[in-house]
């Protein structure tokens, strides 16, 4: 018989802001459809209310914070940290999700994204005998800012600020049973910052996103392309996101038989990317679904600065038979796993070698290791490996 899961995550469809809720939905919809009792907790900037999804019920919870996730950027830095550092104590959503796991008594609490949920939720759990499986899909527990970067760069190590911002996780996640990420890097990086010590090397486990692109099933067949060969980035137009690099690497490419089509939006600003961009064959296109673009392009470029965790961007573009010039961090590097097909994360000259090196080759082909990463990231081979994860514990 199987057991009863209960995920949490700070956001869940139709409420996305990144790519953590469309995982755990997907995750949570695959498990449902095999025939488990399955429901998700998440937040809310409403009323709480209780609803059907795709097989899964979902329970959401007024967040209880000082202001609702998706408006953090109208705020100032000062209010964004101080009502980070409240958060950690923020007992009434600790009640609210005890009152979910009284209304659904799962066997398992599988926790995701907590980057607006404080970790008393997992008190909760523990005050119940539940034993708790948290899947990292950022760097909230070590971070303020979720993505250990900064103005500068990289973070090196955990600044002050943020161990301040983020001290009770310290202790909480010595509540959790056993550990999943969504890459090595990840996972490594919080057990070198000592998170996560007490679980056994066997409740560790790196499990890839699900992925799949909406219209690209079994059968697709990427349309021809005609014209100069496209290159394209999929995503939010930020900083650590490397669009800047992207496109100063496209400003050394030759001056013709190339287009660059840019989807998604800026976090802030568009116009010093636009000011970057002028002059040359570049598109701001606005938000698109993946399939629209893939259809469109030859190439997609992952050149992020951070250590993204695993890189969905990426996953979905070789579900579309489309080949990725990524950058040699986090997740991305785990994905593309070929030296010829990374370069550093912020050489602009090196990005530019790579982009001119596929122009003089013509148009590629389908990414090699596609069959590879494909097999790994189905709804039914994810939702198998969190099976054993869950037996394991049980």
């Amino acid at each position: 018989m199987s057991p009863r899961i209960l995920h949490l995550s700070s956001l869940y469809p139709p409420h996305i802001v990144g790519g953590a809720e469309r995982s755990v939905s997907m995750l949570a919809e695959a498990q449902a459809a095999d025939g488990w009792d399955v429901a998700a907790a998440c937040l809310t900037p409403g009323e709480a209310i209780e609803q059907e999804r795709n097989g899964v019920t979902v329970f959401r919870m007024p967040h209880g914070n000082d202001f609702w996730l998706e408006d953090w950027p109208a705020h100032s830095q000062r209010r964004r940290e101080w009502a980070k550092f409240k958060q950690q104590a923020n007992f009434e959503i600790e009640r609210r999700f005890g009152d979910v796991l009284d209304r659904f008594r799962p066997d398992v609490v599988h926790t995701h994204s907590m980057v607006d949920i404080s970790t008393r939720v997992w008190h909760a759990a523990r005050a119940r005998g539940i034993p708790i499986v948290h899947t990292l899909r950022d760097f909230d527990l070590l971070c303020a800012a979720s993505s250990m970067y900064r103005e500068s760069g990289p973070c090196v190590g955990r600044h002050l600020k943020c161990r301040v911002l983020t001290f009770a996780k310290q202790f909480d996640q010595r509540l959790v049973t056993a550990v999943t990420a969504v890459g090595e890097e990840v996972l490594a990086r919080h057990l070198r910052y000592g998170f996560f010590d007490h679980v056994p090397s066997d409740r560790r486990r790196v499990i890839w996103n699900t992925a799949a692109v909406e219209g690209v099933g079994a059968g697709y067949a990427k349309p021809p392309l005609d014209g100069p060969v496209t290159f394209g980035y999929l995503g939010r137009i930020s900083p650590e996101k490397g669009v800047d690099t992207l496109l100063k690497a496209a400003r050394l490419l030759p001056p013709t038989g190339w287009r660059l089509l840019i989807a998604g939006a800026a976090l802030s600003d568009l116009a010093p990317y636009e000011a970057l961009a002028e002059g040359l064959p570049v598109a701001f296109i606005g938000f698109q679904k993946p399939k629209a673009l893939f259809d469109q392009i030859d190439c997609l470029v992952a050149p992020s600065l951070w250590a993204e965790p695993l890189g969905r961007t990426v996953l979905e573009a070789y579900q579309a038979h489309v080949p990725v010039i990524g950058a040699r961090s986090g997740g991305i590097a785990e994905i593309i796993a070929d030296d010829a097909w990374l370069v550093p994360p912020g050489d602009v000259e090196a990005l530019a070698q790579r982009m001119r090196a596929l122009l003089e080759a013509g148009r590629p082909g389908p990414p090699q290791g596609r069959d590879r990463v494909v097999t790994r990231t189905t709804p039914e081979a994810v939702a198998r490996a969190f099976a054993q994860v869950y037996a394991n514990i049980l």
